[in-house]
This record gives structure tokens, C-alpha cells and sequence, in this order.
């Protein structure tokens, strides 16, 4: 088994509180990725993706999840800008040189709405399964009352909100989600790195650091155009690979738009794969990870 260093948790000043981010590979060397959460997940969730590339990679906590000492607004969270903007922010205080930006499910989305302010920082973009809903959706959000209506309707944010948050023991965590719901296919590895990353000291029990009413909210929280910022994605290094095992979080109409930006040739639908496939099958998100950076010249 290879031996990988230790990996090292930062705190990083923003506007209005702490974001948390998890360093991978030797961190005396240059930075040379930036990895973004899942929604209710953490960045030391990525640990056996991260790991393996050889490089120094940063996983951050987005706000609400992990460790990031972050505000969260459940109730007037409207849209996916609050951490569009926290990632900006990051990268124009603390990266200095261009990196390859990477993120799952809706740190996907969130790298996307980021490259209009990002631009040259960032020098390759790598998609696991954004998550991409119709204009409905959009007007649904901007409806009275549209966003209740979703999180009663919307089976994945209806599920989120009933999310068991509390728990006796790391242990009694690890056997509540072994082989259940979101996480089915995880290794055991896989499954203690999100828990690792995900739970905190609630007096004499552990919690989840996401609220499940937060994860809920990002959810139906549908108001921003994540067409519109693909434009500004880079040209020849970005690659998504969509999943349909299960059932797709993205809509094909969706997709083929996204495929007009920017390129079919660019973009994989796989109906094998599950939307959790960077934790069921790490070595595939290594090899597109080690894609764009070798395509960048950051794979040193």
C-alpha cells in the first residue's frame, strides 16, 4: 500500500468568517488543484481521490459543510452565488498561480458559476456529474411560495431534511450509513473519510457539521444560470462526466445545451455509474484529474 502524507486541515479568513480546506501532498510544494465538495458532503470526502495524484490538492469545506466556520441563511438562500462567491474570494486572497478547479455534484456547479470571475486563475475545469435542472426549475424558484413547493415535491431535498443529524458514537455513524441510501458502493475507506470530515463533537455525541436543512435549502436553491457562466470555462482543457445510474441529477435537455458550450467531445454520460462515482470508483476521477493536469503542465 502506498504511504501518502498525512493530510492537513487550514483555516482561510473571508469576508465574514473561516472557510476549511483540507491539503493533500506535499504541501511545501505549489498548489496545483482545488477540489469542491458535493452538497452534504466535505472535502475530506475526496481523500481517496486527492490522494493518489501525486500533487498538492485542496479540498475546501464550502460553506455550511465540514469544518468551515461559515454563516448559512436556510431560509433566504435563493441561489448557488453565496459560494460562487467564497471560491472566488479564496482563490483571489490565497492562489497565486493557476490551478486546475475540480468539483462534484453541486461543487461542480459552484466551480462553473465561478470561472467569469476566475478566468486565467484557473487552467483546466473538471465536472463529476454537475448537478443541471431545466429553466422550470429557475422559475420555480422565483415563485411565491416555489421553494417550499420543491422541498416538499423534490424527493432528494425532501430526504435531506429528514436526515438523522445525531449520533452516539463515529461507530454507531459509520453502521447507520454502511451500505445505505446516498451512500451505497462506498468502501469502507470512503465511508470513514466523509465521516472523518463530516462529523463534530456535540457534548457527549458526534453530529453532522452539514445541517440536513441546509443541505435541503442548496437543494431548491435554483436561481442561478450555470449556462451562462460555462461560457467562460477553459476552451481546451475542461471535461464532465454526467452518471444516470439511479437516475440522473442532470436532464438531458440540460446536457445537450451544455454540450453546445462546450463540446460534446468534452462531456461523458455514463449510465453506468452512480452519482457518487468519484467514491465508488476513485481511480477513474484520479484519471480524469490527472488529464487536466497534465494537459495544464501541473502534474509536478
Amino acid at each position: 500500500m502506498t504511504a501518502y502524507p498525512v493530510p492537513t486541515r487550514k483555516f482561510y479568513d473571508l469576508r465574514d468568517g473561516r472557510i476549511s480546506a483540507v491539503h493533500f501532498g506535499l504541501t511545501s510544494n505549489p498548489v496545483k488543484l482545488i477540489m469542491l465538495n458535493a452538497n452534504g458532503f466535505n472535502g475530506y470526502s475526496y481523500k481517496t481521490v486527492l490522494e493518489p495524484l501525486g500533487v498538492h490538492a485542496i479540498a475546501l469545506d464550502m460553506r455550511g459543510h465540514g469544518m468551515s466556520e461559515l454563516p448559512t441563511d436556510i431560509g433566504g438562500l435563493k441561489n448557488w452565488h453565496i459560494f460562487r462567491d467564497d471560491v472566488t474570494e479564496f482563490f483571489e486572497r490565497y492562489m497565486a498561480r493557476p490551478v486546475i478547479l475540480a468539483g462534484h455534484s453541486y461543487g461542480a456547479v459552484t466551480g462553473i458559476l465561478s470561472m467569469p470571475k476566475l478566468k486565467d486563475r484557473v487552467s483546466g475545469y473538471v465536472g463529476f456529474d454537475p448537478v443541471l435542472v431545466p429553466g422550470i426549475a429557475r422559475v420555480m424558484n422565483r415563485l411565491p411560495g416555489g421553494r417550499s413547493y420543491m422541498r416538499k415535491r423534490l424527493p432528494i431535498a425532501r430526504n435531506a431534511g429528514r436526515r438523522k443529524s445525531s449520533f452516539e458514537s463515529f461507530d454507531a455513524a459509520f453502521a447507520r450509513y454502511k451500505d445505505r441510501g446516498a451512500f451505497r458502493g462506498f468502501s469502507d475507506e470512503a465511508l470513514r473519510d466523509y465521516l472523518t470530515g463530516g462529523l463534530i463533537k456535540d457534548g457527549k455525541q458526534m453530529k453532522l457539521a452539514c445541517n440536513p436543512l441546509w443541505e435541503q435549502a442548496i437543494f431548491v436553491a435554483q436561481g442561478h444560470n450555470v449556462f451562462k457562466a460555462a461560457k467562460a470555462l477553459p476552451p481546451n482543457n475542461s471535461h464532465i462526466t454526467f452518471a444516470g445510474k439511479y437516475g440522473a441529477v442532470s436532464f438531458k435537455s440540460a446536457r445537450n445545451y451544455m454540450a453546445n458550450i462546450i463540446g460534446s467531445e468534452n462531456m461523458v454520460f455514463d449510465n453506468d455509474r452512480a452519482h457518487m462515482f468519484p467514491m465508488h470508483d476513485p481511480d477513474y476521477a484520479v484519471q480524469r484529474l490527472r488529464e487536466a493536469l497534465n494537459k495544464a503542465s501541473l502534474n509536478r
